[in-house]
């Protein structure tokens, strides 16, 4: 199941989780908001997981 993640998608999970919001993620890890957030649907696909509701302002 974890077979081929990075661990710059693990980083950026984990930036994601601790700071509760992608921006604040992307700050962290000097990203663009939208860089954290194509790299955590990439991460869900692959893992074929929702990690992430983003039905609210913060995820």
């Amino acid at each position: 199941m974890l077979d081929g993640v990075s661990m710059d998608q693990l980083r950026t999970f984990i930036a994601a989780a601790d700071e509760g919001s992608f921006s604040a993620a992307g700050r962290r890890l000097r990203r663009a908001q939208s860089v954290v957030s194509q790299t955590l649907a990439n991460l869900e696909g692959q893992i074929n997981v929702q990690l992430f509701d983003r039905s609210s302002r913060y995820p």
